[in-house]
This record gives structure tokens, sequence and C-alpha cells, in this order.
């Protein structure tokens, strides 16, 4: 029989045993997970060092790449309204891919909001072959960004650097899995930065973007962007592509630093972050000669309004197809990104004036900022 100090000693030698076996497996309280990841993103990049030598790209390429994954999302069977729902048959799943980059080693993995949108089951495989489901952790869909988690430990994390630093003219690699062919990577520069307010299609556009030349295509949303020393440095979203798709050179990528806060709030807050978008309901151009000399407007400056939807607070401004916006607040306007740049920093109730070329003259309209109907955003 046990004394009762050996029974003491027995518990407390089996309880810490317990602790170093679960340890050793990579497990973590849900608690210290979360503040893993929040620590994650907090932390300043550590020095990049240099990578001389023809095999930088290489070098870069196999520090990034493992963190990268494919992502396949299914929508479950919707029972077919055609003849053969009259026989209990269910329609095929709708299947789609894209991209992300795991940023904690217990399974936190960025992406973009339109990759895993209105998907039933989230299919994660890792360039190592695993696999594993997904589930949403948070989305934020005006930034585009959404974070998943998979039931995993000790993966591969990327390592976040500092786009604030970049250069034009950098290199850029590109990582993700374009057209569901797995793993690939293109390579690049960087084009241009602070791209900002940019419209990528209908109902979509990027409040900040890098853009790059290094080839991405559809599936490549959600993957990484890397600098030549293999740190993540952007979040690749979106391409401008010919009407018969594929990469043209232009593509853009969210910026890391602009990443990091995104996402730093979806955990925090967890779910979907709901942000106002700010609408006025009008459609825009740019102006062309042939309408320069129609209107008898002095220059080409300005926007063409093509159309005002009916009830929105452009049509309760007295805003009118053919109008020329020239002048939005305090800002000049040139040309349609300009104008969409003003409209974004304004928050639904403001208040602008508009000064619009109408009739040969310039008349000012007072407009107050309306919020985007669901259906738009």
């Amino acid at each position: 029989m046990l004394k009762p100090w050996n029974t003491v000693l027995a518990f407390v030698f089996g309880f810490l045993s317990c602790a170093l076996i679960l340890r050793w497996m990579g497990y973590q309280p849900p608690s210290q997970s979360r503040q893993l990841v929040l620590a994650t993103l907090s932390a300043p990049p550590p020095p990049a060092g240099s990578v001389p030598g023809a095999d930088a790209i290489a070098e870069a390429s196999a520090r990034i790449e493992p963190a990268v994954v494919n992502i396949d999302t299914f929508m479950r069977p919707r029972r077919s309204r055609g003849l053969e729902g009259f026989f209990g048959q269910e329609s095929e799943a709708m299947r789609g891919s894209g991209s992300g980059v795991i940023i904690s080693p217990d399974g936190y993995i960025i992406t973009n909001h339109h990759v895993i949108r209105g998907a039933d089951e989230i299919v994660v495989s890792l360039a190592d072959g695993r696999r594993f489901l997904g589930r949403v952790v948070g989305a934020d869909e005006l930034s585009d960004l959404a974070v998943i988690k998979v039931n995993a430990s000790n993966l591969p994390t990327a390592m976040l650097g500092d786009s604030d630093k970049l250069r034009v003219g950098e290199w850029a690699i590109a990582v993700g899995n374009p057209l569901g062919l797995g793993s690939t990577v293109t390579v690049g520069v960087i084009s241009a930065l602070n791209r900002r307010k940019l419209w990528v299609d209908e109902g979509r556009f990027l409040e900040v973007a890098i853009q790059t030349d290094a080839a991405i295509n559809q599936g490549n949303s959600g993957g990484a962007l890397a600098n030549i020393h293999g740190q993540l440095i952007g979040i690749n979203t979106a391409i401008a592509a010919p009407p018969g798709g594929g990469s043209i050179g232009i593509g853009f990528a969210i910026p890391v630093n602009h990443v990091k806060k995104v996402v730093r709030d979806i955990i925090v807050q967890g779910g979907s972050i709901k942000r106002a978008r700010p609408w006025i309901g009008f459609y825009f151009d740019a102006v062309r000669p042939s309408l320069m000399k129609r209107l008898g407007l002095p220059d080409l400056n300005g926007v063409v309004v093509d159309e005002v939807l009916p009830g929105s607070p452009g049509d309760k401004a007295g805003l009118r197809a053919d109008d020329v916006i020239r002048q939005f607040g305090d800002r000049a306007i040139h040309a349609p990104q300009e104008l969409l740049e003003e409209i974004m920093k304004r928050q639904p109730g403001d208040r602008v004036q508009v000064r619009v070329w109408r009739n040969g003259k310039e008349i000012t309209l007072s407009v107050t900022i309306g919020q985007a109907p669901e259906t738009l955003r």
C-alpha cells in the first residue's frame, strides 16, 4: 500500500507526463492559440538579411512555398428544379478553388473572402500532400480577406514582411494554385505601389493594392506574394485580364501590413466584420472628346454620369445622366479613379458639395452619402 506522500508524487508525475505528451503533440488551449497568432501579427518583421547569387529566387521560393495551401470549396448539392427532381435526385455540388497562406503553426490561414464565400465545405491541401477540413473563423468582405482554421499542429508558416518598405522594381514571387493545378511559383517585379480604391470587378474593389507583373491567374487568389527573402508581402487577389481571361502581367495583391490589421480584427471579433460601404447610386465613365464637344465642355477633365438609380442618394440630390462631375468636395476631379477614391473616403450620412457641368455651366449639388444595399456589397 502506497504511503500518502507517494500517492501525491505519483499523481504529480502522471499529470506532468500527460502535459508533456500533449505539448509534444502540439496541443495548445484555444485562448493560447489565439494569443499566439495575434502576437505573430503584431511582431516586427525580422531582418531579411541578404540572399546573394543566382539561387536567390529558388531559396526564397523554398521558404514561402510550404506555407501556401490549396483551398477547394464545395456547396452542398441542392435539389434540382428539373424533371429528375421528381425522383429525389440532387444536382452536382458546385466547386471552386483558390489559395491561402498559413500564418500560425496550429492552423490559422489567410485567404480572400471571395475564395470561401458561400462555401458549405472547405478542404485545405498542404504542399506536402496532407489534407484537412477547414472552418471559417471570420471575414471582412470590404477588404476581401478571410481567416480559416484547420485542426493541425506544427505546420509550416509564412514569415511576415513589411510592405511599407517595398520599392518599385523589387523582385516579386507569386505562389498559389492557378487553375487548380497545385502549388505554382511565378516571378516578376513590383510594378507599382499604393494603388487605391481599385475597382476589380462588379461589386468588388481593393482599398489598397500592390501591382505586380508576376503571373497571377484564376486560383491564385488568396495565395502569397513574397519578396526575394521569401517573406510574405501581400495576398494575391485580382488580375486585369482580357475578355478571354489569362494573365497579361497586371496583377494585384493586398499589402501584408493592411492584411495584418484586418486579420487581427477578424481574430479578435470573430465572425463577419460588417463595414458600411458609402454609396451614391450612379454609374459613371471618363469624358471622351465626342462628349466634350456635345456638352460644350472646356476640356476633358471630369467624370460623366451615365445613369442614376431611382431613389438613390444621387437621384435625391438631383444628379442626372450626362452631368459631368468636375469637383467632389474640395478635390477637382479629372478621371473616374479620383472620383471613386473620394467617394470611398466618406461615411454614410456625410454631406458633400458636388460641382457638375450641366447645360453649358457649372452648378453645385449637395449629396448625402448613403449606404450600399446588401445586393451591391
